[in-house]
């Protein structure tokens, strides 16, 4: 089998033959928000173009638009355009948004997805060995000339109220209903208000307003009980999660920009990993020792009397909710509508990612 073959049928390889075979000769689409980081994106974009010329990556520029717009624009550059190489500049929110584009194409198996990342968290990179920011594009655009590609797993993701489904959706990260979903709604809420006041967003930046709707949303659950329990089937075994604060369905290596739940974790396994947070205290040991440069570990806590519940893999779930009124719901960083049910597919390699040859496994 041919090398690119072999890449396209979702199994990695470690023999580079550089992006020009996944050209298929025509430019790739760099898709990016030239508003973005107060104006300073639209530098960001012309020193990428200019790197991605010197590194001999023809290329055409796409602005994103609002209101999930962004996904046409990107089946567009495939189905219309000939594209076979999008690269995202942006956040963890634009690369779901230009993953989504590439599935709602007619040649999702043909695509490969380059990384340029420049948001707060920046989970998909970082979990791929790629910094982020202006500093880190000269390194990321020579990973996506170098055109190593390995496959991603990617959630299928369905949400149920009654007999009723009420939304379909696909994730690369991560998929949560509980405490965290519910800060993601309280940090959007704050970042409108911040945003409105001149000055203190340059002070009070997104990831400030994130870490203060996961303090304001803890404190609150000891006055208000925000807890709910959950049955869970995974891979046809039945598991029952009572009194939780967070169930969190995990692809990627890193959350949060800084925290490993299972270092065992990888995006290419076919599995996803449950991690349940079943009370303060093991969301205190979760938020300290799988902290990634924490000096104590999960297990140091433990020895303390730190309850923790371990992460569960599995490659099918189906959730349903017991709670009289519903917890908050989201897919990477995105609010969701709340459902009684939900069920999550894993589908294994299903695309494409430009990564650093290290991250290439050994071998295949």
């Amino acid at each position: 089998m041919a090398e690119t073959d072999a890449v396209r049928d979702g199994t990695p390889t470690n023999r580079s033959v550089g992006i020009r075979p996944w050209l298929n000769d025509a430019p790739a689409v760099l898709i990016a928000n030239p508003t973005a980081h107060s104006g300073k994106a639209a530098d960001w974009i012309r020193k990428a173009r200019t790197l991605l010329d010197e590194a001999g990556v023809p290329h055409r520029f796409v602005a994103t638009e609002p209101e999930g717009r962004t996904i046409d624009r990107v089946r567009e550059a495939i189905d219309d355009g000939g594209a076979r190489v999008v690269i995202y500049m942006g956040g963890d929110g634009t690369f779901a948004e230009v993953a989504k584009g590439i599935f709602a194409s007619h040649h999702a198996r043909d695509v490969a997805m380059g990384m340029l990342p420049t948001g707060t968290a920046n989970d998909q990179g970082k979990s791929f060995g790629l910094s982020a920011g202006s500093g880190a594009l000269a390194r990321n655009v020579e990973v996506i000339a170098a055109g190593e590609v390995v496959g991603c797993d990617v959630g299928r993701l369905v949400i149920e109220r009654g007999d009723r489904t009420i939304h379909r959706d696909l994730f690369f990260d991560s998929f949560s209903i509980g405490l965290g979903a519910a800060s993601l709604e309280t940090r959007n809420r704050d970042r409108e208000r911040v945003g409105r006041i001149p000055g203190l967003g340059a002070l009070y930046r997104d990831q400030l307003v994130y870490a203060g709707a996961v303090l304001q949303r803890f404190v609150e659950s000891y006055v208000v009980d925000i807890k709910f329990d959950v049955d869970a089937v995974i891979d046809g075994t039945v598991r029952h999660f009572e009194h939780v604060l967070d169930i969190i369905l995990k692809n990627t290596k890193i959350f949060g920009g800084e925290w490993i739940f299972d270092p065992r974790t990888e995006s290419d396994d076919g599995v996803f990993e449950l991690v349940p947070v079943t009370g303060r205290r093991d969301f205190g040991t979760k938020l300290i020792g799988t902290l990634r440069h924490s000096p104590v570990g999960v297990d140091d806590l433990q020895l303390l009397g730190f309850t923790h519940a371990p992460a569960i893999s599995g490659a099918r779930f189906e959730l349903t909710v017991r709670s009289a009124t519903l917890p908050a719901a989201q897919c990477d960083g995105e609010e969701l509508p709340a459902g009684e049910r939900y069920r999550i597919e894993a589908v294994p390699r299903a695309l494409r990612l430009i990564v650093p040859r290290d991250h290439v496994e050994p071998g295949i």
